[in-house]
């Protein structure tokens, strides 16, 4: 019976500490940043997919784009490029860049998010350029 009484007491105790101890593990971080980034090389038809996901400057072991170490810190610095709309009464040249298109959505810092960007005017040439560490990595 004492054998009995003592698993008994510990039992409790082992799963008080068990408890602590799942509390005090680190759970796996979850992204501020989560953007999946279709690539449409031919302007229409998605050839690749990638994801990148970003905690901070730091970029998390889930994502799948290929870019460099520094990209997270990259798209931060440059966040009003994926959040900005181009003005439509902005006049634009008329040079055709190509039918490149890519194609952002998901959350940027939490937020939602979802732009498209592409080669077809001065304007969004520029926009592409500004973001081209991240674009061109998937062409």
């Amino acid at each position: 019976m004492r054998v009995q009484r003592k698993a008994l007491i510990k039992s409790p105790a082992l799963l008080l500490v068990a408890l602590i101890v799942s509390c005090a593990a680190p759970s796996s971080q979850s992204p501020e940043t989560h953007l999946l980034i279709s690539f449409k090389p031919d302007g229409a038809n998605i050839a690749s997919e990638y994801i990148l996901d970003c905690s901070g400057d730091l970029v998390l072991d889930t994502s799948t784009l290929p870019a460099d170490a520094d990209v997270c810190s990259q798209l931060n610095e440059q966040a009003a490029a994926f959040t900005a709309s181009l003005n439509p009464a902005t006049p634009c040249t008329e040079i055709y860049g190509g039918p490149q298109r890519v194609q952002i959505t998901g959350t940027f810092k939490r937020q939602p998010l979802d732009s498209e960007f592409s080669r077809t005017n001065g304007c969004l040439i520029n926009q592409w350029e500004r973001v081209s560490f991240l674009l061109d990595s998937g062409f």
